[in-house]
């Protein structure tokens, strides 16, 4: 009897994400708003923009702002007139933007940010009273000038010896942001002094008794650029007030300064912040006379070409200033009007990006410089930056071998010790790829848990190679006529296929492997030490396919690890065949000849597809992006690539990958699936189903940190999620009678 093959609706629709036990879905953009409104609307902090990475631009960013011998802006420049040196070296400029200020120019490119330093100019001592209040007086002008209808979104903080204070929103209306001020009690508290205790405690030993105070200074500065990095414009920060006073060497050889250091110019440097001090008030000795405010810091370490990170005399707040590419405001007198002529003045500036150089050192201490074509402009720029290893991804280096070299090695080691196996197979990974007869056979010679793992990933990661040659037919490619035949053929056998398709139930076991979670305090500034993928959740789901959809009717899950990311596959019976082809015989895309690939059944006839463009039948997502405001999904429509092994006489597809092709700079590098069909026999009629799936993606770790009183998130190591899918126990439900032309019949086995 010959046995017709129908087919089983088969596969990913899409593709793998991973997402903690949950649907993908397309990520919100959330942003502030366009339009600011009447004076009396606020900007509200949590519509801070998290729009979706750019691999447009490059990893590092810098404002420039150029000013003639005046002091006044310089516009009308082109890239061609900057030049990028980093460590005296030539850089590449990936993009440039000039911001002339035109009416166009979105109010929220920049942003203005006061503090008010109380801390260092106590309201409540008699020598520092009547300059608070002066300070308090110049910044009520500021914001209450022409109506109260600010140039830029402005914030104003307040340090004071009980915390570190904020205006309740991000706003455009003056008025409002002064009678906050006037009201300090009412403004919203981001720390108090027991708040960041933990952190003063990892620096500070060994300083001087004035460290305290310089200490909550500069606590407060890394508050405000964690604040402010939430936040995607440019932003002028003026610090108002004598400021924080670094005296001689009293502070010296302070623990942890270096690290803290590091992280302070860091998180500024990322929330795009140009530092103003306005210290032009004189202190007060005991008996009321003004004593002039100084910092001890000598020229050499404002313009010094290479800071010392343990050298407390470059957190001057001089210094710093000048290193975040602004300065301090001399000018005595009406200290609003200044503030305004340079806020005004600083929608006229440039913006740039390039990539760093790969390093393999944490904190690579990098300085910056732009030179400018044009005689007598000085540049103001962030001056120098922290190059990380983590910038880049740094995949485990594995020695490679082949399918025999495995084979032999696999069966060599059946009588050692599960852990000697273990060992071998996590610093290997192969050449070519192993297929699923030979990977079940040689699975029974390895013994123990750990080891199965181990040879269960070495195999599966090989799931989108090229086989061994051996499995390669040698007979010549056919002729176009003939590939063009296939094809059609191909897209006949979809087409008539899945229409006709019984309703049935499965089982699906799934497997996932992933990377250990971080251990406490580990760093994400490099790749963690080589940790092999490890089994975590198996899931075994009955699942109802019914008009093509899938339908979990019931599921269980074991060896569920808590706070471990998940590798999701969805859409396992979708129409991905006809998906994919659709894609591939899209006129911008392109499909040619492979190979012949030996199979069981027969020589199967391979195709390589491309589909360069963007399209909806294709996404990609993962989560979670690394901003503070929530779980935020990445999702794409990447272009993408593939194969499809066939049958060249009935158009049957037997296996199929997909492949994303994403940008480098994306937080997502790797999304790729493959799908191997076979026969299921049910009573007389034998379909084509799915009975085995890899999933691999390879991501960014976000990392949660806490520091400085601020709860903040950045990108880690890249990490691998790997998926396998078993399909089986296929039963059709409903009853059915049909005569389907146009199947291969399959001759009954003897």
């Amino acid at each position: 009897m010959r046995i017709p093959f129908r087919f089983c609706a088969a596969l990913l629709l899409f593709v793998a994400g991973s997402a903690p036990a949950q649907q993908l879905s397309t990520a919100p953009t959330v942003g502030p708003a366009a339009d600011p409104g009447p004076p009396g609307g606020y900007l509200p902090m949590d519509q801070a923009s998290v729009h979706m990475p750019d691999p447009a631009l490059a990893l590092i960013r810098l404002d420039v702002g150029l000013t003639d011998r005046s002091g006044k802006p310089v516009l009308g420049l082109t890239r061609d007139n900057f030049k990028l040196l980093d460590n005296d070296q030539p850089a590449k400029v990936v993009t440039f933007q000039s911001y002339v200020g035109a009416p166009a120019q979105p109010a929220d490119s920049v942003e203005t940010a006061l503090v008010l330093d109380e801390l260092n100019m106590p309201e409540t001592a008699r020598i520092g009273r009547k300059n608070f209040a002066e300070a308090v007086a110049e910044v009520e002008k500021f914001l209450r000038a022409h109506g109260g209808v600010l140039e830029h979104p402005t914030i104003v903080y307040r340090l004071r010896e009980e915390g570190l204070f904020a205006t309740r929103q991000v706003s455009m209306n003056g008025n409002q942001l002064a009678d906050e001020i006037e009201e300090p009690g009412k403004m919203r508290r981001i720390w108090a002094p027991s708040d960041i205790n933990n952190d003063l405690g990892h620096i500070g030993k060994g300083a001087h008794t004035s460290w305290s105070v310089l200490a909550h200074s500069l606590v407060a500065l890394g508050s405000i650029a964690i604040e402010e990095r939430r936040r995607p414009a440019r932003k002028l920060l003026f610090w108002i007030g004598n400021g924080w006073q670094v005296r001689s060497l009293e502070n010296q050889n302070v623990v942890g300064l270096s690290d803290f250091s590091i992280e302070l110019l860091t998180r500024m440097r990322e929330a795009r912040i140009s530092l103003w001090g306005a210290t032009q008030w004189p202190l007060y000795d005991a008996f009321g006379n003004p004593v002039p405010v100084t910092d001890y810091v000598a020229p050499e370490f404002v313009e010094g070409p290479k800071p010392d990170a343990t050298d407390v005399r470059y957190l001057s707040l001089r210094v710093i200033a000048a290193r975040s590419g602004g300065g301090v405001i001399e000018v005595p007198g009406n200290l609003a009007a200044t503030i305004g002529e340079r806020v005004k003045e600083a929608k006229q500036f440039y913006s740039l990006t390039f990539d760093p150089p790969r390093t393999s050192v944490m904190d690579d201490y990098h300085h910056l410089k732009i030179e400018v074509d044009k005689p007598d402009l000085t540049a103001h720029v962030f001056a120098d930056y922290y190059d990380q290893p983590v910038f880049y991804d740094q995949p485990p280096v594995k020695r490679l071998v082949t399918v025999k070299e495995f084979e032999t090695m696999v069966a060599d080691a059946h009588e050692s010790p599960e852990g000697e196996l273990m060992r071998q197979l996590e610093s290997l990974q192969l050449s070519e790829r192993l297929d699923s007869a030979k990977m079940a056979k040689m699975a029974k010679l390895v013994h123990g848990k750990a080891a199965r793992e181990a040879f269960e990933v070495v195999g599966d990661e090989s799931a989108f190679l090229a086989p061994p040659a051996d499995e390669i037919a040698t007979k010549p490619a056919p002729d176009a006529a003939t590939q063009h035949q296939i094809i059609a053929r191909v897209i006949s056998y979809i087409n008539t296929a899945i229409p006709k398709l019984p309703d049935f139930f499965a089982t699906r076991t799934t497997v996932q492997y992933h990377e250990p979670l971080p251990k406490p305090n580990q760093t994400w500034k490099a790749a963690w030490p080589n940790e092999p993928l490890r089994e975590g959740d198996t899931e075994t789901a009955s699942v109802r396919v019914h008009d093509g959809r899938e339908v979990a009717e019931s599921q269980s899950v074991k060896n569920a690890k808590p706070g471990s990311e998940q590798l999701t596959t969805r859409g396992a019976f979708g129409p991905i065949l006809a998906t994919v082809m659709g894609a591939a015989t899209m006129a911008s895309s392109a499909i040619s000849w492979s190979r012949w690939e030996h199979d069981e059944r027969s020589d199967l006839a391979v195709f390589r597809y491309s589909v360069p463009q963007q399209t909806t039948l294709f996404s990609v997502g993962f989560c979670c992006l690394a901003t503070d405001f929530g779980s935020y999904h990445f999702e794409d429509d990447p272009p993408f690539h593939g194969e499809i092994a066939v049958d060249p006489t009935t158009g049957t597809i037997f296996r199929l990958t997909i492949q994303a092709d994403l940008p480098w700079r994306l937080p997502l590098d790797r999304s790729d699936v493959m799908v191997e069909y076979g026969p299921v026999i049910k009573g007389a009629s034998s379909f084509i189903c799915p009975l085995r799936s890899i999933s691999i993606s390879r991501q960014r770790r976000t990392m949660a940190i806490d520091e400085w009183g601020e709860h903040f998130k950045v990108y880690g190591p890249f990490e691998t999620l790997l998926n396998e899918m078993q399909f089986g126990k296929y039963r059709i439900y409903g009853s059915t009678s049909r005569i389907l032309p146009g199947f291969v019949e399959v001759p009954k086995e003897k």
